[in-house]
């Protein structure tokens, strides 16, 4: 696969991974959701709700000091009803944002290994009297949509590496397309989705 098609392909592996949490945050309610990836110490945004974090200035997010950190550490997911008053909230990302961080919640992304992680961020509706934690319930959401990314992205090793900036050239091989002969129907509309979504920006 050549460069430019690696690149293209990324672009819209983001662009429809965003898409999806757009519809994510409509059914949980929140106001924001993102996908980050590993990088050495570090989680980086893969995709993201809000523009400013889908940009190349983007903060990264320590694994260690932080609650997306100690979700991809433990496999575990972790929900919080004030972030920003807590001393495990990462505060560059609201720097960004200009949002501060109240409701809460780090979902790992899970294949074989926990791959990345997914954020919701603050209620779409705030509560008028205090920040009022994610539900069980949607947290359940959260969480089946963060397998079945997980599920997709083992069809991709090399996705997460490019964006990183770690080796992106391995894509380049025709072997990393072999596991797609083993996703099952729900990852298959996922990878259907990402290749409609390349198709549509080669003319971008």
């Amino acid at each position: 696969m050549s460069a430019p098609l690696i690149e293209r392909f990324v672009r819209a592996a983001r662009q429809e991974t965003a898409r999806s949490l757009q519809e994510l945050c409509a059914e949980v309610g929140a106001a924001e959701a993102s996908v980050l990836a590993p990088s050495g110490a570090k989680l980086i945004f893969f995709a993201s709700t809000n523009p400013l974090l889908m940009s190349e200035s983007a903060p990264s997010v320590p694994i260690n000091g932080s609650f997306s950190g100690a979700a991809f550490r433990s496999g575990q997911t972790m929900a919080v009803a004030n972030a920003a008053g807590m001393a495990q909230h990462y505060g560059a990302v609201d720097a960004t944002t200009k949002e501060a961080t109240h409701e809460f919640a780090a979902i790992p992304i899970a294949g074989r290994e926990v791959l990345g992680v997914l954020t919701l961020v603050n209620r779409l509706t705030p509560s008028e009297r205090r920040p009022a934690p994610f539900s069980l319930d949607e947290l359940a959401r959260a969480e089946a949509f963060a397998r079945e990314t997980g599920l997709a992205l083992q069809g991709f090793p090399g996705l997460f590496d490019h964006i990183a900036g770690r080796s992106g050239h391995e894509m380049a091989d025709a072997s990393w397309l072999a596991p797609l002969a083993n996703l099952g129907a729900a990852e298959r509309r996922v990878v259907a989705a990402l290749a409609d979504a390349l198709i549509k920006n080669r003319g971008r």
